[in-house]
């Protein structure tokens, strides 16, 4: 007899070399808690024979066609030791375990609730014990769910009874449907131009169907002792739906529609979020491989801003400018557009009056081959946008920009004290989030505009712990402004100019003396900030804006006074 360790069974498992078989041998060998069954593999290309296996292992498996299960059962049988186990993975259960159990072994049915190309652990195997279950059938019982296998139990004439709807009436209908498609012969790449998402997802689970092996839906078809049963039903609600389309009898539709709205009662709500979300998936894969397949390209009338859509950066860009959006994926993206010439203009943001100052913009205003052409300020109005069948009390996980949180903070930890507070790279990412994820727990911080999908509903409006908040924009074209560069005047009433500089060397009074120059032409700074240089520690670029416009001639002066004290001066904008 052969020897075991620690009460571990030999698996033998005829049909090893198929997808089943094999996945099940991978299974089984991966082992539990450093534990793992010798597993033993029988097929019709190996050495071991049927036989062979059957006198060796603890536990033979049968796993091969549901129209060879009985032959193979009838010849392995005789040859299985009585304290051995016999078990089969087909879908039909009533007549394999009726063969089975004429040997004198144990005896159990398992039916998994998966295909081959999907791991074990997670997935439904269903169990059918019979009088001659016994110790081996607990044993793979509790392997099973030790490994996060989720075990349902049914008789055999129950699991046959249940898979002909759960299957075979279930196939049946994306089997004939699939069929009535070729039958119209609309070709099917035509067909989807023209159908919703919703049929698009039944269009793909007939065709994933048909795409597998015809053998295998066949028998699940063919060999269920319940089969015709439920098909007969299928045809009596085909027919009676016929005659009344002949009879364009919209009351009895309405009937018949209703009679199915009360049978499923509470999981049609249920039903209809989760179908919701698999046509969001099937939205966000098809837009990821339209946009690998091809992405967009900015035009040269094109205005770059932040992306995505619907996001403050958006509703700036429409009030600045009538032209069509790129949405980059970042502001550097937005500055290598400008500078490469590739669009003619960008937005970009550079300061919210609670945040303070966009980094990453300063840093490529000076560093890029850029300057501001305008600005524009808009007030910031933040909402919370959730789904629209989605309550307060439901909200329990609040995401949006990291600056749109901390915009919020009162508010959230007034009316939302025990929400999860998410960061996420912008307003429109978050949107995005919640619409594919279709998780009413989720609200998002977003602007107003945002929320114009009809899946989704404000809750809340301005939410912003300060109610006069505002974020600043500037519009940027390619190429420098020189200091005795002739720049027109634009035609309104203020001008504002931006610079930036740093000095050679840290020296004492050297900034003073940049002011002084200022002071001297009564020009009046209205902002003054420095980033470092990233070139050394305690060096800093200073950032400087102030009243008035280059063409000026005071300014000119105190630019070129400026210009001779210090490593380098940029005029970022005049504007």
């Amino acid at each position: 007899m052969p020897v075991r360790k620690n009460n571990t069974p030999i698996i033998g498992i005829i049909g090893g070399q198929g997808q089943m078989g094999r996945l099940f041998a991978d299974f089984f060998r991966q082992g539990l808690n450093g534990i793992s069954p010798k597993v033993l593999i029988a097929d019709i290309v190996t050495k071991l024979t049927n036989r062979q296996l059957a006198e060796k292992s603890d536990i033979v498996i049968i796993s091969v066609p549901i129209s060879e299960t009985e032959k193979v059962i009838k010849e392995v049988l005789p040859h299985i030791r009585k304290e051995s186990s016999i078990m089969d993975l087909t879908s039909i259960k009533e007549v394999p375990v009726a063969a089975m159990l004429k040997g004198n072994c144990e005896v159990l049915g398992m039916h998994p609730m998966f295909g081959s190309s999907n791991p074990v652990p997670g997935q439904t195997v269903i169990l059918c014990s019979t009088k001659k279950s016994g110790k081996w059938s607990k044993w793979m019982a509790d392997f099973l769910q030790e490994n996060h296998v989720k075990i349902e139990k049914l008789s055999p004439k129950e699991h046959d009874q249940t898979m002909n709807i759960a299957q075979g009436l279930i196939h049946f209908a994306e089997i004939t449907f699939a069929d009535s498609i070729r039958r119209c012969q609309l070709p099917i790449r035509q067909l989807l131009r023209y159908t919703g998402k919703a049929s698009e997802l039944k269009i793909l689970l007939a065709a994933r169907l048909i795409a597998q092996d015809s053998g295998l839906y066949g028998n699940i078809q063919i060999s269920n002792p319940y089969a015709l049963k439920s098909l007969k039903e299928f045809q009596k609600s085909v027919t009676e739906l016929i005659k009344i389309v002949e009879k364009k009898d919209l009351k009895s539709f309405n009937k018949y529609f209703e009679k199915n709205k009360k049978f499923y009662g509470k999981y049609l709500q249920e039903a209809y979020g989760d179908s919701s979300y698999l046509i969001d998936k099937l939205m966000e894969l098809k837009t990821g491989r339209q946009q690998k397949e091809a992405p967009p390209k900015p035009d040269k009338n094109d205005l770059a801003i932040l992306g995505p859509a619907n996001t403050f950066s958006h509703i700036a860009a429409d009030k600045y400018s009538a032209s069509p959006k790129y949405f980059a994926h970042d502001i550097d993206e937005v500055f290598d557009l400008v500078e490469q010439g590739i669009v003619a203009e960008g937005l970009v943001p550079i300061e919210n009056k609670l945040n303070g100052t966009v980094r990453e913009t300063l840093d490529a205003l000076f560093h890029r081959n850029v300057h501001i052409c305008k600005e524009i300020t808009i007030p910031i109005n933040h909402c919370l946008v959730c789904l629209a069948h989605a309550k307060k009390k439901d909200i329990k996980i609040i995401t949006s920009h990291l600056q749109a949180l901390s915009q919020c903070k009162k508010y959230l930890h007034k009316n939302f004290p025990k929400s999860e507070k998410e960061a996420i790279s912008s307003t429109g990412s978050a949107i995005q989030k919640l619409l594919s994820g279709n998780d009413k727990s989720i609200a998002v911080i977003a602007p107003a505009i945002a929320a114009q999908n009809p899946k989704l509903k404000i809750l809340a409006t301005n939410i912003a712990d300060e109610e006069d908040n505002v974020t600043t924009f500037v519009a940027i074209k390619t190429g420098r402004i020189l200091a005795s560069q002739f720049i027109p005047k634009p035609d309104s009433i203020s001008h504002k100019t931006y610079i930036a500089f740093y000095f050679s060397a840290n020296a004492p009074g050297t900034l003073f003396t940049v002011f002084q120059d200022f002071a001297t032409a009564k020009i009046n700074l209205t902002k003054i900030e420095s980033r470092p240089t990233q070139k050394s520690f305690g060096e800093y670029i200073f950032y400087l804006d102030f009243t008035g416009h280059i063409s000026e001639p005071h300014i000119q002066k105190a630019l070129t006074a400026v210009s001779s004290k210090v490593a380098e001066l940029k005029i970022l904008g005049s504007y």
